[in-house]
This record gives C-alpha cells, structure tokens and sequence, in this order.
C-alpha cells in the first residue's frame, strides 16, 4: 500500500499492521501487533481513536454495535523507510487547484462519497472531508485519498493521519557551561572556537524585539524567569483569546487550544514521554536574564504547542501549526521528524508565500538522531522548502547520532562531544530534564545542563536567522539559507566537501553566527 508526495508522482510505501477491537470492562481497545511494544502502541493508538477519531470511550456509546465484530476499527500503518506510525480512519485532506469550479469540487466529492469536513482556515482551496459510508474506514480511505490525488484537478489529497512524531533529547550530567555560544576549551578535550561565535555577532546585535522564532514543539513555559519577558504576546491580534500562541493538539473550539504550556506529565518526570522538550528549545533561542543566555537573547519566541508528550499527533493539525507560525513568526524552529505527509510537505511550502508579507519564514528542521542505524535526513528536514540542521561537538566533529546526506544544509553545536548544551528547563517544581539537581544543571531546576541532539542544533540555528534578520528585515527566505551556507565554517576534513562546498555529513559547513551577521548587514537588496 502507498500515499502519494505532494507532487502526486512520488510514493511513500506503508506496511499495515493487523487492528482489531476487544473490549476491555466495556471499554474499546484497539489491538495493534503483538508483543510488548504492541501493548504500548495499542494504549496509543486507542487513545488516538477516541481523540481525534471520535471514538466512544465505552461500547454503550457506539449506536448499533453488539459486538466489537461490527465496529470497523481504524487502520495502522507503518511507514516502509522509516518505521514510523500513521493511524487514519475516515478522513481525507484535498486541496484543489486555484480554478476549479465549486460545481467541479462537489462532483469529485460526492463521487467518493466525501463530506466537507470542514475548510482549512489557512489555505482557501483546501479542505478535510470525511467518507459518509460507515462501511468504508481505514485502508478504503487510503484508496480514495489516491484516487483524488490522480485527478487533475486536484494539487494535493492524503489520509488525515494521526502520526508518530519523534523528539529526542538524552539526559547526560555535564557541568552546566553555554560553550555552544563561546568555546574557550575548558573542559579537558574540547577544542577552543568551536562553538557559533555568538560574542562576534553580539558586538553587532542580540536582536531585535520585532523579530520572532516560532518553537513548534510540546509546548513553552512561558513563566519561566529568563523566558517570560521574551514571549510574544497576542500575535493574532484578530483574536483575542491568543494572549501567547496556541495549542493545535487541541481543536480550536476549545478555550485550551489557546493555551500552550507544558500540560503532560507522568513519572519519570525527567525522562522523554513529558512535555519537557519545547522549553529547552525556547531557551537557546533567546533566554536572557541570570543563568542562560540564547544567541538571539532580544528576541522573542511564539510558543506553538503540537504535541502532548508522547501521544500520536494529527498530521493535519500539525500542518496548520505550520501555517499559523509563518504568518505570525519570522523564522520556525521544529526539532522533531515525522512520517512523511504530503500537507506538512506544503505548510512548509506556503510558509515562503504567507510569512513576512511574501518574503517568507524561514522553516529550521532537524535532520534526525539515528544515523546510528543509517538513516538518511529525516521528514521534514529533507523537505527542499526546509532548512536541514545537523548537529556538531564541541571537538569539531559531526555528533555521532546526526543523521547526514545531500539534503543537510547546516550544522550547529550540540552534545555528543565532552559536553552537551545548557539552556532553559521547566519552572515547574519536580517537573523537567533537572528535578533539582545541582550536578544536572542548578538546585533550582531552572537549567539543564543535559540537552543534546538535532534537537538543540536547530534552535540553534534559527536564532541565527533571527540575529541576521535583526540587522537586515528586509532578507527573504532564500536569501537567508543563502547567507547561511556562504558564512558557515568548514568543520571536519577539507575531503569531506565536493566541488560546491557542500559534505554530506556537515552540509556547508558549522553556521558562524558573526559572520552570518556581518553578511546580512552588508548584503545590498
């Protein structure tokens, strides 16, 4: 079985795993696989089921079910590359050609037996329809996404998957130093300078309060003591109930789609599984006050909440994160990967077109943290719209675990080395990567001392951008990644770059915030 690329040429191949329904004291579950991984992974996609699919929590509340025989369960699918989980059950994502008539749309609609769902609230000619037959759920939705895929009229159509997203950010104790900002070898075994030269782009500018980085992630702590100052507020001023950004795990009708802190937690609090890892991006962007700094520390952050912990995310909602951060940010930070889909694939395209009134925000995505097994660059860093960041040490070196290949544009310090990145933990007591201790970061639990990963080199990278567009608004998107790659350092061995200065395994290059800076400020337009 496959789904079409947004190109509708290309195919992404999906294996599906066997799903079927028990009742557990009259509440469903959805039996995926088998084995201990498949127990976790049925919790998942069960609570899936009943969030975003509208799945009765109880077997009294599905009309006319007398056995879980009758009830035609959602499919589960993994991606053939990647390993990755998508879950759809009725719904299709379609958007049109600009052209096409509404009498046009409506036959291809009723030909598959689709409802309008509801319009996309973003992009005009897009929609999500539901299949009206309750015989026809799962794996037939894939078939009839497909076939509206072929037609002409039609740009782009996919399941509405709800999908697995992947974070990564390991716990290791370090003494709690910031010399991905200035490297003065310090620690036994680093190598002085290799860091991203924040001091030189700081004798030019530590940004600018008119300029924003969106972090789409798990949620911001937006009280936190070196954040709060430094978080956008009301960045949709049509909508007053947007006082901080917004929380698209949650459907907009609710008052907590408007509200995007930290919500999930479960013990063991410090460990992946929590909303622990957004703040710690937040922080490296532009965290300023005692006890951490950010390379952009003057400019502010737009939380956009996408995930709760770890449960399965709807692609869809992620997609409209997306859009909703070009049109309110100058530059996105997204330090997570996903099963390819084709609506993320464009967000990041319509990113060019919605932000900063056409010139575009630019989109940093990490390149991924399992180049242990081979991995190439994941979704949606190998995006051509995206901005791929890899991760280096502080000895100069590719980090290990960074995933490489033709796609990576850029690395940027991160763990791996003899040290991992310090920066921003949760403000909440007993919450966060540093519960409170002081070999983890501080008695206080403020600070981590443990971030490491694609993960800490994309904020990274973004609050670069933001540095470079403090000096120079007037930069489009193209010209930033442009200016990135022409300023960035060339790491590792002089072989590892081919004739255009590019390497699979460091792109153009580590990024140099100060001499990114002095090009954009010099750049004529």
């Amino acid at each position: 079985m496959y789904i079409y690329k947004a190109d509708c040429k290309r195919k992404v191949r999906l294996r599906q795993l066997t799903t079927k329904v028990e009742f557990n004291k009259e509440e469903p579950i959805l039996r995926v696989g088998k084995g201990d991984y498949a127990s976790r992974l049925s919790e998942q996609v069960t609570r899936a089921a009943v969030t975003h699919f509208n799945m009765p929590s109880r077997a009294g509340g599905m009309p006319g079910a007398r056995s879980p025989r009758e009830i035609i369960p959602p499919a589960v699918f993994e991606e053939s590359n990647t390993g990755m989980t998508r879950v759809v059950y009725k719904e299709v994502v379609i958007r049109f050609g600009p052209k096409v008539p509404s009498r046009r749309k409506n036959q291809i609609l009723k030909k598959h037996k689709l409802k309008v769902r509801r319009k996309n609230p973003f992009i005009a000619d897009q929609l999500v329809a539901y299949v009206a037959d309750r015989r026809q759920a799962g794996e037939k939705v894939v078939a009839i996404a497909n076939d509206c895929a072929e037609m002409d009229e039609v740009i782009f159509a996919t399941p509405n998957f709800v999908s697995k997203f992947h974070r990564s950010a390991n716990v290791i104790r370090i003494p709690p130093e910031q010399w991905h900002l200035c490297n003065r070898g310090d620690i036994s075994g680093q190598k002085k300078g290799e860091d991203v030269n924040a001091r030189g782009a700081w004798k030019v500018t530590r940004g600018k309060r008119g300029i924003t980085v969106a972090v789409l992630d798990d949620g911001v702590d937006v009280e936190h003591p070196n954040l709060k100052t430094n978080i956008k507020k009301n960045p949709d001023p049509d909508e007053p109930r947007d006082l901080c950004g917004r929380d698209f795990f949650v459907p907009e009708g609710l008052q907590d789609h408007f509200n995007p802190r930290p919500k999930i937690f479960q013990f063991p609090y410090h460990k992946n599984g929590n909303d622990n890892h957004g703040t710690p991006c937040a922080g490296i962007i532009a965290a300023k006050g005692s006890g951490a700094f950010g390379i952009a520390p003057e400019c502010r952050i737009l939380p956009v909440k996408i995930f709760h912990a770890q449960a399965i995310a709807p692609d869809a909602a992620v997609a409209n994160a997306i859009r909703y951060a070009a049109l309110h940010a100058d530059v996105l930070s997204c330090s997570w990967s996903a099963p390819y889909n084709a609506d993320i694939e464009l967000a990041i395209e319509d990113a060019n077109r919605l932000g900063r009134k056409g010139k575009g925000s630019a989109v940093f995505c990490a390149s991924g943290n399992y180049a242990f097994f081979g991995n190439p660059i994941d979704f949606p860093a190998v995006c051509e719209d995206a901005i791929a960041v890899g991760a280096s040490t502080d000895q100069g070196k590719r980090a290990v675990y960074s995933q490489c290949g033709r796609q990576l544009w850029i690395v940027a310090p991160s763990g791996g080395g003899k040290a991992n990145v310090y920066t921003t933990d949760l403000s909440v007591a007993d919450r966060g990567y540093n519960l409170g201790e002081d070999t983890e970061g501080g008695a206080d639990g403020l600070h981590t001392n443990s971030f490491i990963g694609t993960s800490a080199a994309t904020p990274l990278a973004a609050g670069v951008a933001a540095l470079m567009l403090s000096v120079k608004p007037s930069l489009d998107r193209d010209a930033v990644k442009q200016i990135i790659a022409d300023t960035a350092v060339k790491i590792g061995n002089g072989s590892d770059y081919d004739q255009h200065g590019h390497s699979l395994q460091y792109g153009y290059g580590r990024v140099n915030a100060a001499a990114a800076v002095d090009a954009a400020k010099r750049m004529r337009l």
